[in-house]
């Protein structure tokens, strides 16, 4: 036997022995010849794959990784190195492969050179990777939920769901600071449900967490978009307008708060018409105003609002302020 017939058939036990699968592809993805292995794991026939295509060979998923990332690469760079898919087998089963292909000009017309290595292992743990990212990723989703649900907790009363005390209190903060450089003032009014104790007293705390309930809706349909409406404590209410350039605009919006409780409305098969006292406050904010200077300004704007609400509830009932208490 020649030299160069020995060395042919030396290379070509060496492509079909080899224990990975061989394939040389034109550049279109057709198969001009597939080595024993790759047709072993594919449950072909010797031979029986040239004049196929090579996607063919993977599963839908793998295809469309393999047009949209191996293709594009290898146009541009002339090669592809560890593409991780799988193979289409005999009776639907699949063989995890890693895929490296070299783009060769030697010759007429340019080659695709590719060698699939077996990789169930590299395939499983993929899998576990990605599943344990998924997991993490879960519970990164599930952890801002909680934190979005303590911080909303911290920050809103549970019964009406509106802003409590320590919202507000940031909230007016903010406010003070904004009017403080934009020379604007701000408003308040303390709001206080008229004869809710006798409410609790005939139908009950059920009936009276209904009640405000109620009061805590028709105040938040009844102030304008910028407003705040906060549950202070028990029955009492605080509106926050942190924008007012007339004083008009605080009377307008007080009396649309009295208004909102105007209506007959029904509580455990009673029919209920409940008043509001309203009381009335708001403050300009010095420009040379400091940080340090908005606590105290805070807190002056809702005593005015609360003495006022008294003042509103000591006039209508004809009886000494500390009565009202």
């Amino acid at each position: 036997m020649s030299q160069a017939a020995t060395e042919a058939l030396d290379y070509g036990q060496l492509f079909h022995q080899a224990p990975a699968g061989y394939v040389v592809a034109g550049t279109d993805g057709t198969i001009l010849a597939a080595n024993a292995t790759i047709c072993a794991w594919t449950g072909a026939d010797a031979g029986a794959l040239d004049g196929t295509r090579v996607l063919d060979l993977m599963p839908a998923g793998d295809r469309l990784m393999f047009r949209t990332h191996a293709g594009p690469k290898l146009e541009r760079d002339g090669h592809l190195a560890e593409l991780s898919l799988e193979l289409l087998g005999p009776d639907g089963q699949r063989q995890p492969v890693l895929l490296s292909i070299t783009r060769t000009l030697d010759g007429p017309e340019p080659r695709d050179l590719m060698i699939f290595f077996a990789a169930p292992e590299r395939r499983r743990y993929e899998r576990e990777l990605a599943g344990a990212y998924r997991k993490l990723e879960d519970a990164e989703a599930e952890r801002t939920v909680l934190l979005q649900e303590a911080r909303h907790r911290a920050l809103h009363d549970p019964l009406t769901g509106l802003p409590n005390r320590r919202q507000l209190q940031a909230s007016l903060l903010a406010a003070l600071a904004r009017a403080a450089g934009q020379r604007h003032r701000v408003g308040l009014l303390f709001c206080d449900v008229n004869n809710f104790k006798q409410v609790n007293d005939t139908l009950g705390h059920a009936a009276g967490d209904e009640v405000l309930e109620h009061v805590a809706r028709m105040l938040a349909a009844a102030v304008r978009g910028d407003d705040l409406v906060a549950r202070y404590s028990g029955d009492e209410f605080v509106v926050l307008i942190p924008w007012l350039a007339h004083s008009e605009e605080l009377a307008a919006v007080a009396g649309r708060v009295r208004d909102c409780l105007a209506g007959a409305f029904t509580v455990a098969g009673a029919e209920l018409r409940l008043g509001m006292s309203v009381g009335l406050a708001e403050t300009a904010v010095p420009a040379d105003a400091e940080a340090a200077d908005y606590p105290e300004l805070a807190k002056a704007l809702l005593f005015a609002a609360d003495q006022d609400m008294y003042r509103v509830k000591s006039e209508m009932h004809g009886a000494p302020l500390a009565s009202l208490r």
